[in-house]
């Protein structure tokens, strides 16, 4: 068997492994409905081409391309899975690649499995639940995220996990392979361009690299045209979906989306904790131990642009600033700087006992598989898991329901939190509180539909009429009700077409 081939085989196997430790969410997509909205409804998903969010802008055309594709090829959702583990697996082999560049971590077989044990140990869904539970809801992901809640590796598959690809771009730089390492930060990029901040400071850093390595700027700044040259067609695409419709329009979609929809990520009172506080001090540490490395300037630069625009987000209290997620960088820099730790102890460790390590290596090698089966068999219980709490929620039957029983007019209205009912059902709905356009005008309509649907349900009373004038209002045939004493009054078989213990499906009477 072939070096390259046994290279990928190993790729493939440990892809695998740590996306079981890691526990992805049974749910593809889950509240990013939004970014697999438009290829689904291009790939003719139910009947959501029909649906009015799947009309909007696309703010990621290339994602929405992905999507597009693997659901017109494998008219399934399995391939997400598939996508997400590949990604596991860059970021993996690109955390393991750096952590060789800087400690030789890859001089020793054992050594090589202590660091991967760890690195596993600290990425599975066992350490997230012990964080979880004996720390708070906020800290599972400590060691791995950045702050606001942001992170490469989320519980799904979307287009922000395609931000590992810029961990590849660090490992390809370090690794001397300079002009390559800017194809996966294009990638990252175009995925999502959310990540054009990061990427344009990581350039710079590179830049700044360089020249001092070189001690001329014909490299450093032929490095910087080519990295604008990559990611021009998305620089372009993004003025152009964000362009605002007017000022005043502008200013009350930001509003809205940083006050309102998502303030947890914009707003640094809202996300300003002790969990930041261990992260910065982690970053810090990363920074002393490669204060001799190329590495350094790299993490210098990215680290110090972060703190520096968010202290100005913080005075100015720029919504536009706060859109751009200056903090987002920590999400690049937390797990490189765990990586960074966890190999230095590695390091440390087998230096200080490599007197007495071959009379323990075999010890060490058996606790380390013994682990790693142990955190994969926790990981395939927490899916199992959370795929059985898929199914027993109390929205599940009705959304199987839908979707066994819909004709290509049909419409409807759901509770704002049913979040799923679109990629379970494919069937239009009015709005629901999660997934959202990114145009401004395109946001403030999402903000009224949402608005005026919560004021519909949190009625006390509602008479049949209510509910009837409501969908003639919104131009839905259906409306989904939890079940109470107000809903029960319409109870009859030509108005309500489906009900269980936790919703019905009312339908307006047809009139002869």
């Amino acid at each position: 068997m072939s070096k390259r081939l046994t290279g990928v085989l190993s790729f493939l196997a440990w892809s695998a492994l740590f996306a079981v430790i890691y526990a992805q969410s049974p749910l593809y997509a889950s509240n990013q409905n939004t970014y697999f909205l438009h290829g689904l409804a291009q790939a003719g998903l139910g009947n959501l081409d029909k649906d009015w969010l799947a009309n909007t802008l696309d703010a990621l055309p290339v994602f929405t391309a992905l999507i597009y594709w693997t659901y017109s090829i494998f008219n399934s959702g399995f391939p997400f899975y598939l996508y997400y583990a590949l990604q596991m697996g860059v970021y993996f082999f690109s955390l393991l690649g750096i952590a060789d560049e800087l400690f030789g971590i890859r001089k020793s077989r054992t050594q090589t499995l202590i660091f991967i044990t760890a690195f596993l140990l600290i990425h599975s869904a066992a350490f997230h639940y012990l964080l979880s539970g004996f720390l708070n809801t906020e800290a599972p992901f400590l060691l791995e995220s950045g702050v606001a809640s942001q992170r490469l590796l989320g519980p799904v598959f979307q287009p922000s996990t395609f931000g590992v690809f810029l961990v590849l771009s660090v490992y390809l730089f370090l690794h001397g392979k300079h002009f390559l390492s800017l194809i996966p930060l294009a990638v990252a990029i175009y995925f999502h361009s959310v990540y054009l901040l990061t990427g344009a400071f990581m350039v710079v850093a590179f830049m700044w690299v360089l020249y001092r390595t070189e001690k001329a700027l014909k490299r450093p700044v032929l490095l910087g045209g080519v990295a604008l040259g990559l990611v021009t067609p998305t620089v372009l695409y993004t003025l152009y979906a964000f362009w605002p419709t007017s000022p005043k329009i502008n200013r009350q979609a930001n509003d809205i989306l940083v006050h309102f929809r998502i303030p947890h990520h914009t707003l640094v009172a809202e996300w300003l904790d002790w969990t930041v506080v261990v992260q910065v001090g982690l970053i810090l540490v990363a920074l002393y131990l490669t204060r001799k490395t190329t590495l350094f300037p790299i993490l210098t630069i990215l680290f110090t642009s972060s703190l520096f625009l968010t202290i100005v987000q913080v005075i100015s209290q720029s919504d536009a600033l706060a859109l751009l997620y200056p903090w987002r960088i920590s999400a690049l820099l937390v797990p490189i700087s765990t990586s960074i730790l966890l190999a230095y102890i590695t390091t440390r460790f087998t230096t200080l006992w490599k007197d007495h390590f071959v009379e323990f290596e075999r010890a060490v090698t058996v606790l380390s598989f013994a682990i790693i089966i142990g955190l994969v068999a926790i990981g395939w219980i927490r899916f199992q898991i959370e795929s059985d709490m898929v199914v027993n929620d109390g929205s599940y039957s009705v959304m199987m329901y839908v979707s066994a029983h819909h004709s290509p007019q049909d419409a409807y209205i759901i509770p704002p939190k049913l979040r799923d009912f679109r990629l379970v059902t494919g069937i239009p709905i009015y709005i629901d509180a999660y997934s959202i356009p990114y145009h401004d005008v395109d946001f403030l309509e999402w903000y009224r539909r949402v608005q005026q649907v919560n004021a519909f349900y949190r009625k006390a009373k509602r008479t049949c009429d209510d509910l009837i004038n409501f969908m003639d209002l919104t131009g839905t045939t259906h409306l989904i009700l939890p079940v109470d004493k107000v809903a029960k009054t319409c109870l009859n078989k030509s108005e309500i077409v489906y009900q269980d213990d936790h919703y019905l499906i009312l339908k307006p009477v047809e009139v002869p």
